[in-house]
């Protein structure tokens, strides 16, 4: 296991309290860790792995930049709760999982969607978990976002861990897709107000 990778689910931990603040870092280690998923096979970077890692990059950015301009009103959020649930569902989804031992089996080798690193398999979820745990519990919609573009990070990182390339196409066109389908129904619905107009109803 790299660095990038053991640091990604800590600090995807961080978008429950800080939102799209962390997104464009998270979406860089997610980059990182799915180039050095392949970096000891003679081709390590395939066209997939490069695309999936150029998805987790623009997903990641793109709508933190997009929406930089903008605050949305938040009433009580469950921070603790969602730290609680992401946590139970990281461990239950450690302890549900088959051993390395068991996924390297030869009559296993074969499937075209048996994981290639056991250990990635376990980050992703632990990702796509606070994702969607800070997409269900956390109020406002920039933090909301970030939960959703939070656990498209956890599926690209499964999409390039899968043997079978086709799978990384779909799924990173899909979560491309509906990442830029979600920032925009935030702007578009009015659920976000321009800082400049709030700064100018305050009288600065």
């Amino acid at each position: 296991m790299t660095l990038a990778l053991a640091l990604l689910p800590l600090l995807a931990l961080l978008t429950l309290p800080a939102g799209l603040l962390v997104t464009p870092v998270t979406g860089l280690l997610t980059a990182l860790s799915i180039l050095l998923l392949r970096h000891a096979s003679a081709d390590p970077f395939p066209a997939v792995i490069l695309f999936a890692a150029m998805s987790a990059l623009i997903l990641s950015v793109a709508p933190t930049w997009w929406l930089g301009r903008y605050t949305d009103e938040t009433g009580p959020s469950q921070v603790a709760g969602a730290v609680v649930l992401s946590l139970v569902l990281m461990i239950a989804a450690s302890l549900s999982l088959p051993s390395e031992d068991m996924l390297q089996s030869p009559a296993l080798l074969s499937a075209p969607f048996i994981p290639i690193d056991g250990s990635v398999v376990t980050v992703a979820l632990g990702v796509t978990f606070i994702g969607l745990a800070t997409l269900s519990l956390r109020s406002g919609a920039r933090y909301q976002l970030a939960g959703l573009l939070t656990a498209c990070d956890g599926l690209l990182l499964t999409a390039a861990n899968i043997r079978n390339p086709y799978a990384g196409w779909l799924i990173g066109v899909c979560l491309l897709l509906l990442a830029g389908a979600g920032t925009w129904l935030v702007r578009r619905l009015s659920l976000l107000r321009m800082k400049s107009a709030e700064r100018g109803k305050a009288g600065f």
